[in-house]
């Protein structure tokens, strides 16, 4: 039987965690039977490795540092482009990831008979939910545009739900595949030394980019409130980070709290630390907590739409958050959004307690191998066909 063609078309493979998912799911991709998949990029920027054997196709000389509204204008354009590249390569499945990368796919798809798969990565409602001309726009985009969509991969059930409340969505068309992680790959990983050297039970860490809804402000309030004595290790970069150096300053920690950068290998970092902290306001589903999880961490979040409950506490209600205060689920510790007294009791607990910390850190091991990469490839390579042969009828 020959291989299905397999066309995946993502904004680029800058860091962030749905670009870090597909070149791990292009790695799999690659060693397939089943599949020959080939990537298409709307911008020429590369960040994590991916076989050089399989096919790029790049759509336009666009880059990260344009403006949104040039990119959003653009998108007609890139419909076009892709449409020639389906004439020209004749795919049987074209997948999206990230918004403007799904808005393409859909809008070729008026002019072609192959069926077309978009990935939610994010809370929509949550990402978008101010009232500038952007947030306006993708609203109203997702809303008329994922119903031509074959099938909707949600990352989460809370991503899901929100499509269906707050978009119309059907929910028939609609599955949930969480992120595939190579646990084995992560626990190597996580044993490379660091260059600097302080007691893993009094180590806190956060790995994210550093922007609005990550909300590392709250982090740093939290830090600054705690009697115990503790280091914030912080991995990441982003337009935010001139802001939370500064507040590390004002609020007298800078000696407490290392700025560790961009790293290639963030679980070196994560597996000296004995406490994970995320205290995002929006979700689609957290990658670096579960990374985190792999290498040992005790988790701290905030109580955001969508993920953090559905890994913490999956068998309570998704759509049932904290409002205030702190809730010991199973897996982790949640706390309401912005509620920073929360988060640094949270903090003073684990510190404090030792049982109770590592108590939480081997639970946290176990509730992330259920995001083993073949496991989830497996719903990844079913949903592909489903979808192929489902067009073929």
């Amino acid at each position: 039987m020959s291989k299905k063609r397999i066309a995946i078309i993502i904004n680029s493979l800058s860091q962030g965690g749905a670009e870090r998912v597909l070149s791990i799911l292009l790695e799999r991709f690659y060693h397939d039977s089943t599949f020959k998949v080939e990537l298409i990029l709307l911008e020429d920027k590369i960040a994590y490795a991916i076989p050089k054997e399989i096919k790029v196709t790049l759509l336009s000389s666009l880059n990260n540092a344009e403006s949104n509204i040039k990119k959003t204008l653009y998108i007609p354009i890139l419909a076009y482009k892709l449409h020639r590249y389906i004439q020209q390569n004749n795919p049987d499945l074209i997948v999206s990831f990230l918004y403007r990368a799904d808005y393409v796919n859909i809008l070729a798809s008026f002019f072609h008979n192959v069926p077309v798969i978009v990935s939610e990565r994010v809370n929509a409602s949550s990402m978008y939910n101010n009232q500038s001309l952007n947030a306006k726009i993708n609203k109203f985009l997702i809303k008329k545009l994922y119903p031509k969509a074959s099938m909707v991969i949600n990352v989460s059930e809370g991503t899901k739900q929100d499509l269906v409340e707050n978009f119309g969505i059907d929910a028939a068309k609609q599955i949930v595949i969480c992120n595939p992680y190579n646990v084995e790959k992560i626990q190597k990983l996580s044993q490379v030394s660091i260059d600097f050297d302080i007691p893993r039970e009094k180590t806190l860490i956060a790995v994210s980019r550093f922007r609005k809804t990550k909300n590392m402000q709250m982090l740093l309030q939290a830090f600054s409130r705690l009697e115990e004595e503790a280091w914030l290790v912080l991995v990441g970069d982003g337009e935010d980070e001139s802001l939370l150096r500064r507040l590390a300053g004002e609020l007298d920690i800078e000696s407490r709290v290392i700025f560790a950068g961009s790293q290639d290998n963030p679980y070196q970092y994560m597996s000296k630390a004995g406490i994970y902290l995320s205290a995002s306001r929006s979700e689609g589903f957290p990658n670096a907590m579960v990374e985190a999880m792999i290498c040992g961490c005790a988790v701290i979040s905030t109580d955001c739409p969508s993920g953090p409950r559905e890994i913490l506490s999956p068998t309570s209600d998704s759509g049932n958050r904290l409002t205030q205060g702190i809730e010991y689920a199973e897996f982790g510790t949640l706390v309401a959004v912005d509620d920073v007294s929360a988060m640094r009791e949270a903090m003073s607990s684990l510190l404090c307690h030792d049982n109770e910390r590592e108590k939480f850190a081997q639970k946290a091991i176990q509730r992330a191998a259920d995001f083993q990469l073949e496991k989830v490839y497996k719903q990844y390579c079913d949903a592909f066909l489903s979808v192929i042969e489902g067009a073929s009828l």
